[in-house]
C-alpha cells in the first residue's frame, strides 16, 4: 500500500520536503508554546506560523521518512545560540521547515506545520500541547501543558525502534560522513533579544 504523505514547501515553493506517513504513530502532532520557537519565527519574519498564543505546530518523527524533493542549496540551519538546536529553514524565502538535535544521528525530526495546513485524516488531532508557559496570555492556549510526558516519552520510543531497526542511518539532512548539509547562521545574542518576545505581553 502506498504511504501516505505529508507535503511541506516554502513560500517560494524553491524547497519541497516530503515526509512518509505510514500510520498516523509515525509521528507525533504537537504545538510548542516556548519562548526559542517564537523567537526563531520572529527572527525570521514568520510570525504569521505562529497561533495567537505563539504556538507553532509539528509533526515530530524520524529523518528516514523524510525526502528533500527539491530546493536542498536554499537550506540553512539557524541556531539561536552556539549549542541551540538546529532550526532548518529556507534561505530562498526564510520559512521554517523543521527542527532537528545537534547530533544529527540521533533520529529525530520535528516538521513545522503551518497553521491550517495539517491533515487530520493523516496526521489525527494534536495530541499534545506543550512549554505553555511561554504562552502569549489570553489568548487560547491551554492552561498547563497537556500530554508531554507522554510525547515525549513516545519520541524516545520512536528513535530507539529507528536505531534498532537501522533505519537510523538514513537521514537526508547529513552527509555521508555525518555533517549537516547546509551551513549554520547562529544569531547574535543581539539578534536574539531583538526577536524574543515578551511572553507576559499585554493584548
Amino acid at each position: 500500500m502506498t504511504d501516505r504523505v505529508l507535503d511541506c514547501t516554502c513560500r517560494c515553493g524553491a524547497v519541497k520536503l516530503r515526509v512518509a506517513v505510514p500510520r498516523r504513530s509515525s509521528g507525533t502532532r504537537a504545538k510548542c508554546y516556548c519562548t526559542d520557537c517564537q523567537t526563531a519565527a520572529q527572527a525570521l519574519g514568520a510570525a504569521d506560523l505562529l497561533d495567537p498564543a505563539g504556538g507553532t505546530e509539528v509533526w515530530q518523527t524520524t529523518p528516514d521518512l523524510l525526502e528533500i524533493v527539491q530546493g536542498a542549496e536554499h537550506l540553512v540551519i539557524l541556531r539561536l545560540s552556539p549549542k541551540g538546536l538546529f532550526r532548518w529553514y529556507a534561505a530562498c524565502c526564510d520559512t521554517p521547515l523543521c527542527n532537528t538535535l545537534p547530533r544529527l544521528g540521533l533520529p529525530f525530526v520535528s516538521i513545522v506545520l503551518p497553521p491550517g495546513t495539517a491533515d487530520d485524516v493523516v496526521l489525527g488531532p494534536v495530541g499534545a500541547h506543550v512549554n505553555t508557559i511561554g504562552a502569549q496570555p489570553g489568548q487560547g492556549a491551554p492552561a498547563r501543558d497537556v500530554n508531554f510526558a507522554a510525547a515525549g516519552m513516545t519520541v524516545l520510543w520512536r528513535m530507539a525502534i529507528s536505531a534498532l531497526s537501522g533505519r537510523a542511518g538514513k537521514n537526508p539532512l547529513r552527509t555521508p560522513g555525518g555533517d549537516p548539509i547546509a551551513p549554520i547562521r547562529v544569531l547574535t545574542l543581539a539578534e536574539r533579544n531583538a526577536a524574543k518576545p515578551d511572553p507576559r505581553a499585554t493584548t
